[in-house]
């Protein structure tokens, strides 16, 4: 009896340069040539049990074209883009090519295809970072999240709230970053109300999201200003809170929110830059740089999501 094909795999930290930190990633290698169906991917995804999980088509050996296929998987879904999994996975193909290719310095050039389009991406060989202009086709439904709604998924924000001790406003705009990837935007005043912030018990239901948009994963996104850096940067701390589960650094809902603000907040033709941190309240900091790069329309042009990823395990998995 013929035995289970195996695939390699590795698990790298992104957004950050310390082990342990960050966001961890399983990226699962599928040599050109062989086939893996998405109901084995899924399964794969499953038993990671990550908050994603990505599938790298790996090219012809030999092969000198900077572009591959990757498809990223939650325990549950197959998602068309994310953000971490999308810089994670850059940082540790790219900087494979750099070895192998006795790159020392410089810039590589390179793409992903992805299930909500193509990428292109720049790998910092030096710093060991990857900068991806991300799909965004930005839309902001007309249906807002009450407070009230807030509250009974967060009650430790509503308690905060009686005793006087967190602001909130009386409603909260949800946007898409693509179809398929929605967030719910809730700024809050401080960083104390921020660690106030807890699990749901169950996960986000909204009904009445624009059509077309509306069969799609939703997500809490929770914010505060914190300054400015040296560079001019806007500094934001955030948690992302999906039902029972948090995650420690969200590029889609990172470029989610700086989309919103950019569009808020911005002129014509300017670039403007994010830096966020979070994953704080999780012991797993994680640090996430964006540009907006906003059209002459008032529009926005390119997002671009930088971070860094470093290698934590390898190992083979059986398909």
């Amino acid at each position: 009896m013929a035995s289970s094909p195996k695939l390699d795999f590795v698990t790298v930290d992104v957004f950050t340069d310390k082990p342990y930190e960050g966001n961890p990633l399983a990226i699962i290698r599928i040599p050109n040539g062989v086939s893996v169906t998405q109901e084995q991917k899924q399964r794969i995804a499953r038993e990671f049990n990550l908050s994603e999980s990505t599938f790298l088509h790996e090219n012809a050996p030999g092969a000198k074209e900077n572009k591959w296929t990757v498809d990223i998987f939650m325990t549950s879904k197959e998602l068309p883009f994310a953000g971490h999994p999308t810089i994670g996975t850059a940082c540790y193909v790219l900087s494979r090519t750099a070895e192998e290719r006795g790159i020392k310095d410089g810039v590589i050039e390179a793409g992903f295809q992805l299930k909500a389009g193509h990428v292109g991406l720049r790998y910092d060989v030096a710093k060991k970072t990857a900068k991806a202009a991300i799909p965004h086709d930005v839309h902001v439904h007309k249906k807002r999240w009450s407070t009230d709604e807030l509250f009974k998924l967060q009650p430790g924000l509503a308690v905060a709230h009686e005793k006087g001790e967190v602001k909130t406003q009386e409603d909260y705009p949800i946007v898409s970053i693509v179809k398929g990837m929605t967030f719910i935007l809730i700024e809050l005043e401080s960083v104390e109300a921020l660690a106030k912030v807890s699990l749901a018990g169950q996960s986000v239901k909204v009904h009445g999201l624009d059509q077309g948009w509306d069969d799609t994963f939703i997500g809490m996104y929770f914010y505060v200003r914190t300054g400015k850096s040296e560079s001019g940067a806007m500094q934001l701390r955030t948690r992302m809170i999906e039902g029972p589960l948090e995650d420690p650094a969200t590029g889609s809902a990172a470029s989610d929110l700086v989309s919103y603000l950019s569009l808020n907040e911005s002129k014509a033709g300017e670039t403007l830059k994010y830096e966020l941190v979070q994953g704080v309240e999780m012991g797993r900091r994680s640090e996430i740089f964006i540009h907006v790069v906003m059209a002459k329309d008032g529009g926005i042009e390119t997002v671009y999501l930088e971070g860094g990823a470093v290698h934590v395990m390898e190992g083979r998995v059986t398909v």
